[in-house]
């Protein structure tokens, strides 16, 4: 607040997204980018190897990008072209340029083939397959799909935009996920050069949880902890700083930013850049670590569990007077028979019998396929065989740094 003038932050950030779309619908960005290609644009030339030991592998590529074919081909040229002799387009199956990603990945746009030669759109609409080899403008992840034969988890895809790229490609298509973070270098620095402060601030948090755990709902006055409060922002201020004017991309303190939750949700893998996948084989199973949830991190294995809670049991106390079983199997599961024979007499105490099957005595599922070799899967029919592996839902998966 300046006098009669309060600029909130949600002002603040309209101007500066209003600035970034100016410059980027006016091509200013681009032109500048294209006049600068060494100062921008970083030329390395383990990507031709990486991209050849992909298609080795059997995996199909496709460049997919919100940029039109000149600025794309311009790009494209000075990072690829030089180390063999071949153009970059032969590094892809597909390419699909003027993507409007995300609306890519639900409704689409207008499929169109673009002439190479003069870098314009050709007339009509394209109404045939997608042929490798060729360059086209918009279309939807439906016609990619088909045309690379592909669905769900047999796709990775690589983007470094956690919406547009990320995001909907894994909460529409369930595609796994590659996010890069170009920030990640420098966070992994101060983070070993700081972490000292984080452990600092793990005890403060301690020392707050001990002095309200001597209070129950008997107390009617609040603990003074003002000097902890104190000491932990000033933690937290020293830890922001160490990574500029800006803080961490990742975390505030204890607490993990926006950014990061998305991130954690709905990126399969994360790196500084995915040229680091040169170090793994293609048939590499990457495991999210295994993480603790609130109510588990609570419990000392040292001490036994306090028999005064109001424990919940799902154990089965009705007795079962016949059960026949039918032996047949379907899918490699054992099915259970139809004919379960309950006692009369515990019904009619008022007692209702668990209608539940038994207990499983061996392994009827995984929570994720990936964990087991399946027979079908080949290089020739997967685009990649790269995995990530992790609890999933619908929205996502847990996530790994490579």
């Amino acid at each position: 607040m300046c006098g009669e003038i309060f600029m909130p932050f949600e002002s603040i950030f309209q101007d500066v997204r209003n600035a970034v779309d100016k410059v980027h619908d006016s091509g200013l960005l681009k032109q500048l980018t294209l006049d600068n290609l060494r100062k921008y644009v970083h030329k390395d030339e383990r990507l031709p190897v990486l991209f050849n030991r992909m298609r080795a592998h059997g995996s199909k590529l496709f460049l997919l990008t919100n940029s039109d074919f000149s600025y794309t081909d311009k790009i494209m040229t000075y990072l690829l072209n030089g180390f063999e002799n071949r153009s970059w387009q032969s590094y892809f199956d597909y390419v699909v340029v003027d993507a409007k990603k995300p609306g890519f990945f639900e409704g689409g746009t207008t499929l169109r083939e673009v002439d190479t030669e003069s870098g314009t759109l050709k007339l009509g609409v394209h109404m045939g397959p997608m042929k490798a080899g060729r360059v086209y403008a918009g279309g939807s992840v439906n016609t990619l799909s088909q045309m690379l034969g592909i669905s769900g988890k047999e796709a990775i895809y690589f983007g470094d935009h956690i919406f547009g790229d990320i995001l909907k490609s894994k909460k529409i298509r369930g595609w796994r996920t590659f996010l890069v973070v170009p920030e990640l270098g420098q966070e992994l620095n101060v983070w070993h050069d700081k972490r000292h402060l984080f452990a600092r601030l793990g005890e403060l948090d301690s020392k707050v949880s001990e002095i309200f755990r001597q209070y129950d709902s008997t107390a009617t006055t609040k603990p003074d902890i003002s000097v902890i409060q104190e000491a932990i922002r000033e933690i937290v201020h020293e830890m922001d700083m160490s990574y500029g004017m800006l803080g961490s991309i990742f975390r505030s303190g204890s607490r993990q930013t926006h950014f990061a939750g998305q991130m954690i949700r709905y990126a399969d893998l994360y790196s500084s850049t995915f040229l680091n996948l040169l170090h793994y084989p293609f048939f590499y199973l990457f495991k999210a670590p295994t993480m603790e949830m609130p109510h588990e991190s609570t419990v000392d294995p040292e001490l036994p569990i306090d028999t005064s809670m109001n424990l919940s049991y799902r154990g089965r106390s009705t007795s079962l007077k016949s059960v026949s079983f039918d032996g047949s199997r379907e899918n490699g599961l054992e099915e259970v028979a139809r004919d379960i024979v309950i006692d009369d007499a515990s019904c009619s105490k008022g007692h209702v019998p668990h209608l539940r099957a038994d207990t499983p005595r061996r392994i009827t599922h995984h929570h994720d396929v990936d964990d087991s070799d399946d027979e079908s899967s080949s290089p020739e029919s997967s685009s990649s065989d790269l995995k990530a592996n992790g609890h999933e839902d619908e929205n996502g998966a847990d996530q790994v740094q490579a």
